[in-house]
């Protein structure tokens, strides 16, 4: 029979008793992998286009609206048996003009979530599929459908394959199985490279059957375009406030020796750099209540507007520290001002870090979630690799001139960071389903502390490792290069910023994994690799020369990574939406300001008691085991719980 009269006979396919199973559940039967558990990672704008072009096709198979080229119309308004597929149907007749079927596309794909849960439910209610937690297993544990009246029926798969190597012409509901297929990227998926290149002439005549299978090809690449686009807009926004706020928290500590003998003048200079030091420790004192603050604030009005307040929070302080009179100049009141602006720096920075996470994997395809959510460590490592350029550079001047004004200048450069990074996030959008509800909720930090607390308890427990490995590797690292491998305070700068550099290309690296195999999955391998090398490799860079330090920072920097990049995405899916700001900031604040903020302090303490160098490394090994255990009992939230509504 001629591809031609094919409008002919798909219209005498068009019986709902032909289609035992609908079209939405047989295109997500496609997706399973043969097994059952896992779907295949079809990219999430082109499931849900495929889903709503699905919910459409299957209109036009039942006879309620008709479709060309230009415009879908509605020509019979009666029920159609299926609750979706009706709510549906009632859009479309209250619409007064005839849409475009790329349009309804793009109207129903917010819908996607949703028409799958239903398929699921429908497909295991006639004993398909079998939920086990979030896998779904196939009954009959192959690809096959139960027996109906005496009747077997062929399934999806199967006969969306023995399609594309005949010569029959198929009914409609099966040329539009094939168009979704295709229009998804599902035959990727499915055939070999060589079996796809001998199936594309035939896959090309089939979804030329179906003219919405045809629309949802072209609505998923433009919506894609569009998702990427705003993906970058959102790594960018994110990435450059993480580079300024981290470089202007750091700066403090590269100057610290000139702030205290010029704000806490004393005749020891060991007094002078303690106090300067403990002023740098009130920026950490400061997170977990800017945690409380930027989260509320994320919470009820919105993600943007979190993050351009602590950006502001940041700079200005930033800026008055670097104009700030000295203590020959005005006496007690510089130290005093000194600590108020290091405080107004832990808020912004309790705000930020966290808040830009959330951005970042809210704003990310599904299946990309991990990957984009690295970025804001990589932006924090970024800030003080920047710092720690702009303040070696500076201490290579003269010390007078370090003294009188290098130190000001530091400080000063971060106000031209803050104006990029406010233009930058002036143009992101604001999140209207945040705001839509605000009026309708109460304060998220009570709700955080009544409904979340358990969740709040493992974030901490998670993030141990993470923050112990960065403060014990990357901070105190400096000075027990300098103590324990007998190298140069220079030298151990100088390694330390290698680690530091060998984590940017990483932490990306290791959110694609995450992405791929499950941020469960990396966080797990990281932390067993922290509980069994902590020591060894600290054997290794206790050697002391310069190869056995690069070979341990390599391996710590990989583990860091690992626990970075998995963590950004694993941390916001086990929170729901409305309480993740706050929630997830406080947890992580609260554990940077108790666990990473005080490991220089324990360190020594370690060391000292058991007189044992390696002490600290142990104490890390310890952390990746407490790390471990919270993964393991922990689970991201299922899709729908992530809502807002949950």
């Amino acid at each position: 029979m001629a591809y031609g009269e094919g409008s002919r006979v798909l219209a005498s396919a068009r019986s709902v008793a032909s289609a035992k199973i609908g079209l939405i559940e047989e295109f997500l039967l496609l997706t399973l992998e043969d097994k059952g558990g896992q779907f295949a990672r079809v990219p999430e704008t082109s499931l849900s286009c495929g889903l709503a072009g699905a919910a459409l096709i299957d209109l036009e198979i039942r006879g309620k609206i008709e479709t060309n080229s230009d415009e879908l119309w509605v020509t019979d308004s009666g029920s159609t048996g299926s609750q979706v597929l009706d709510k549906i149907l009632a859009d479309i007749v209250r619409e007064e003009k005839r849409l475009h079927p790329r349009e309804w596309i793009a109207r129903l794909m917010p819908e996607a979530l949703h028409l799958r849960n239903e398929a699921l439910k429908t497909l295991c209610e006639r004993g398909i599929l079998l939920q086990e937690e979030h896998l779904f297993l196939w009954v009959l544990k192959e690809r096959r459908y139960p027996v109906e009246h005496g009747e077997e029926r062929m399934e999806c798969k199967r006969r969306v394959l023995e399609l594309l190597f005949n010569e029959e012409l198929p009914g409609h509901h099966d040329a539009a199985l094939v168009a979704l297929a295709d229009a998804c990227g599902m035959f990727h998926h499915i055939l070999k490279r060589h079996t796809l290149a001998e199936a594309t002439p035939r896959i090309g005549q089939l979804r030329g059957l179906d003219l919405i299978g045809a629309a949802i090809a072209r609505t998923a690449e433009e919506k894609n375009k569009e998702i990427r686009a705003a993906e970058r807009r959102i790594v960018l926004a994110g990435l450059a406030g993480n580079v300024m706020e981290w470089y202007d928290f750091g700066t403090y500590g590269f100057f610290a020796a000139v702030i205290g003998s010029l704000f806490f003048p004393a005749h020891d200079p060991t007094v002078s750099l303690l106090a300067s030091f403990a002023v740098f420790a009130v920026g950490f004192i400061g997170r977990p209540l800017g945690a409380l603050i930027f989260g509320h604030i994320g919470d009820r009005q919105g993600r943007r507007r979190a993050l351009m307040a602590s950006v502001i929070t940041m700079a200005v302080p930033t800026m008055l520290i670097g104009l700030l009179p000295t203590y020959a100049q005005i006496g007690v009141f510089a130290p005093a001002l000194l600590v108020v602006l290091r405080l107004f720096q832990g808020l912004a920075v309790g705000g930020e870090f966290t808040t830009s996470i959330i951005l970042l994997v809210e704003g990310a395809q599904r299946t990309r979630r991990a990957y984009v959510g690295s970025f804001a460590p990589f932006g924090a490592i970024g800030g003080m690799l920047v710092g720690s350029a702009v303040g070696a550079a500076i201490n290579e001047m003269p010390a007078p001139a370090v003294a009188s004004w290098g130190w000001r200048a530091a400080f000063l450069f971060g106000l031209v960071i803050a104006t990029v990074v406010l233009y930058v996030r002036r143009r992101l959008p604001p999140d209207p389903h945040i705001v839509a509800i605000a009026e309708a909720r109460h304060a998220p930090v009570v709700v955080a502390f009544k409904t979340q607390w358990r969740t709040i308890l493992k974030i901490i427990g998670m993030l141990l490792t993470l923050g112990l490995g960065f403060y014990l590797n990357f901070v105190y690292f400096t000075t027990w290069l300098a103590q324990y491998a007998h190298i140069s305070h220079a030298e151990a700068l100088a390694l330390n910023c290698v680690g530091l550099g060998l984590q940017l290309p990483l932490l990306p690296l290791a959110g694609s994994i995450a992405d791929r195999i499950g941020a469960k999955a990396v966080l797990l391998i990281s932390a067993l690799g922290f509980v069994f090398l902590s020591w060894p490799v600290y054997v290794i860079i206790a050697q002391g020369s310069v190869m056995a330090i690069i070979f341990g920072q390599a391996i710590l920097a990989v583990l860091q990574a690992g626990i970075s990049g998995g963590n950004s995405a694993f941390m916001v899916e086990v929170l729901p939406k409305h309480v993740r700001c706050t929630a997830l900031s406080f947890g992580q604040n609260l554990t940077m300001a108790c666990f990473g903020g005080t490991v220089p302090m324990v360190a020594v303490a370690l060391i000292k008691w058991t007189s044992y160098p390696l002490a600290p490394s142990i104490y890390l090994a310890i952390a990746g085991l407490v790390s471990f255990a919270v993964v393991l009992i922990t689970n991201v939230l299922p899709e729908e719980a992530e809502s807002l509504a949950s």
